[in-house]
């Protein structure tokens, strides 16, 4: 794929890898670090972690080794991160199809002039040397069938406008070469390919274009649109009407524009979406879908996203890759920041949040994981598999937000929250539906569903989560939608940071571990015979639960209490006799003053002067922290639990 130059003028010459951003925003990324190309010279993250040849250790540690060996500092990527956090607005990657079908929008008043001559410019200043218009090239037959879909457009609105004759030609030579792609339906389409594709040839030959392909195919692709417009005839159902808003540029005519505009939303578009407005203002020439296209192409000079605005799904979407790969700690006051904006945006029950099904279940999960008060009657809408049917998503059968729904589903707060538990029966049974038929191809969708299914969040720990998560981690993370959309949180740089900072804190577990088998021998408790050592037991106890780096002393605390509390359970039941068992209760009450009691046996002289140091050497460190003495404290509950297991004994 070619390069792209800086953008001259107002019209990107070639089409960046590094997506639009919006004018909004309040900084561009560092150089080389956009959501939609990635790292261009990290190849090995993406590739690394699905190896089937390497071990789950070896791929992290691939993973990491990658991130160092291409000279990217720990330091570089937080701040890139960071800067992705705090845009306003965010970037895109472009979509030639809806600029396409927006660069076909005539001026009100001169049917013959557009009224976007800068997105007919950008057409005309982006078409690839094959002939399409595609942005991440034709790497797969999906690929091939999206980049028909938007090449057919390009042609469309360059033949509308009478210019680029070299272009049309070399579009319709790319799409004589790839016709078979369009013919082969089991290859993923683009949604409502089979609607908009055929209305789209039918549109070319209406105009005079000769496309290079055989009529028979054409018309089977077009018998194939009526049979299906004929059986969902009788479907009145709003999940349907909702469908033929969404693709109605591929309806044209044949739709009743004021049933199709009460889908309209308070930003003037049709599901946010470029392509469907553009169809509206065409047909319906409603004013306010007119003034959302002309603040989108004023926003992002000349060219479109499939889908804008976008932020608060992308930066839901951002929030959540960070938690699930066990980085988030590190942008606490950005993600502050997006969930407060979350929340509010909650409360007023805003178009960005509950108008998509996928960023509201989103929105509901993190809000209730980080402390915020939010209701489940914000998802009384979905409350029934009807309800879901009835929606975009639900006619779509789209497994991503039946997803997300189950996930929220678990997360009540109390037996009376009914609406999640209808949503956790219905998305459950739905999930199971689409396992067993095979109907989700990408394995690490599978995967996700499956775990999904059998382990709510409350079941699982959260470093293996983050491990899994590492591993499947989707750096292109692209959807398909009427064209290929990637969302903001497919970057290499999140892959990157994870990976190295679970190494790194892979690596602090060994040290810590480490730490403590000399802690043990520097105790002598390695020699106490009737002991169980299980030192590494209760570390790891400690460190799935309190994983994060900074919680070191923590960690080691937790382990070094755990374990001799295991000891003194020993020596309770099976090592010690009662005259030894009363000399450390005593030795205990005491405490500093114990040598005015002396040891009954080496046994108890070793655990009562371990136990003496290791909650002196805590009291302290926690003393410190908390601002005042807490070593009484810490002395009356060894007391306490002595106490209490010798009558318990």
């Amino acid at each position: 794929m070619l390069q792209s130059p800086p953008c001259v003028g107002g019209h990107f010459s070639r089409v960046s890898p590094r997506g639009i951003v919006s004018k909004q925003s309040t900084g561009a990324p560092p150089h080389g670090h956009g959501i939609i190309g990635g790292r261009i010279g990290m190849p090995l993250l993406a590739t690394s972690a699905s190896s089937a040849a390497l071990s789950v250790e070896k791929s992290l540690q691939t993973l990491g080794n990658a991130a160092r060996l291409q000279g990217t500092h720990r330091k570089e990527l937080e701040a890139s991160i960071r800067k992705q956090l705090q845009l306003q607005g965010v970037e895109l990657s472009p979509s030639p199809y809806d600029t396409a079908w927006v660069a076909m929008v005539p001026l009100r008043g001169s049917s013959q002039t557009p009224c976007f001559p800068q997105c007919v410019d950008w057409i005309l200043q982006n078409q690839q040397d094959d002939g399409s218009w595609s942005i991440d090239g034709l790497s797969s037959s999906a690929a091939i069938k999206d980049a028909l879909s938007s090449t057919l457009a390009c042609v469309l609105a360059l033949q509308r406008w009478n210019v680029g004759k070299e272009h049309i030609k070399r579009g319709l030579n790319f799409i004589g070469r790839n016709f078979s792609v369009a013919m082969d339906e089991q290859i993923d389409a683009p949604v409502g390919f089979a609607t908009t594709f055929p209305a789209m040839l039918s549109l070319a030959n209406g105009s005079g274009l000769e496309l290079p392909v055989r009529q028979t195919d054409v018309d089977r692709l077009t018998h194939l649109r009526e049979m299906e417009i004929e059986r969902e005839a009788g479907n009145n159902s709003r999940g349907r009407k909702a469908y033929m808003a969404y693709v109605s540029e591929g309806f044209g005519g044949m739709l009743e524009w004021d049933e199709i505009m009460q889908f309209q939303r308070k930003n003037g578009s049709l599901f946010n979406c470029p392509s469907s407005t553009a169809a509206a203002v065409v047909n319906g020439h409603d004013d306010r879908a007119l003034r959302y296209l002309n603040s989108l192409v004023s926003e992002f000079d000349g060219v479109v996203p499939t889908l804008y605005p976008l932020n608060m799904y992308c930066q839901l979407s951002m929030v959540d890759a960070l938690e699930k790969m066990g980085i988030s700690q590190y942008f606490v006051s950005e993600i502050k920041t997006i969930l407060d904006t979350a929340y509010s945006s909650w409360l007023q029950r805003d178009d960005g949040i509950m108008s998509d099904i996928t960023t509201c279940a989103m929105a509901f999960q993190l809000l209730r994981m980080n402390g915020y008060d939010v209701s489940s009657a914000g998802l009384s809408h979905v409350a029934e598999a009807s309800d879901f049917r009835d929606s975009l998503q639900g006619y779509l059968n789209d497994t991503k937000s039946v997803l997300e729904l189950h996930k929220a589903s678990k997360h009540s707060l109390s037996e009376d929250e009914l609406i999640l538990d209808s949503i956790g029966s219905w998305s459950g049974s739905l999930l199971k539906e689409t396992l067993s038929s095979n109907g989700v191809q990408t394995a690490p969708t599978s995967e996700e569903m499956d775990y999904a299914l059998k382990y709510p969040f409350y079941c699982t720990l959260d470093r293996l989560d983050h491990k899994k998560n590492i591993l499947n981690f989707d750096t292109k993370g692209s959807r398909m939608l009427k064209t290929e959309f990637k969302p903001l949180h497919a970057n290499q740089d999140f892959l990157a940071l994870a990976a190295d900072d679970f190494c790194l804190s892979q690596s602090n577990y060994q040290d810590e571990l480490n730490y403590l088998d000399g802690w043990v021998k520097e105790n002598r408790l390695d020699q106490l015979q009737f002991a169980r050592q299980k030192i590494t037991y209760c570390y790891l106890s400690a460190a799935a639960t309190v994983f994060q780096p900074e919680l070191s002393d923590a960690r080691i605390s937790w382990a070094k209490t755990a374990w001799l509390t295991a000891v003194v359970d020993d020596l309770f039941d099976v090592g010690g006799s009662r005259d030894e068992v009363q000399n450390l209760m005593e030795l205990v009450e005491k405490w500093d003053e114990h040598e005015q009691v002396g040891f009954y046996s080496e046994d108890v002289k070793i655990v009562f002067l371990a136990m003496h140091k290791t909650v002196n050497e805590i009291s302290a460190k926690a003393s410190a922290l908390q601002g005042h003495d807490v070593k009484e404290y810490l002395i009356g509950s060894v007391s306490l639990s002595i106490c209490d297991r010798c009558m318990g004994g």
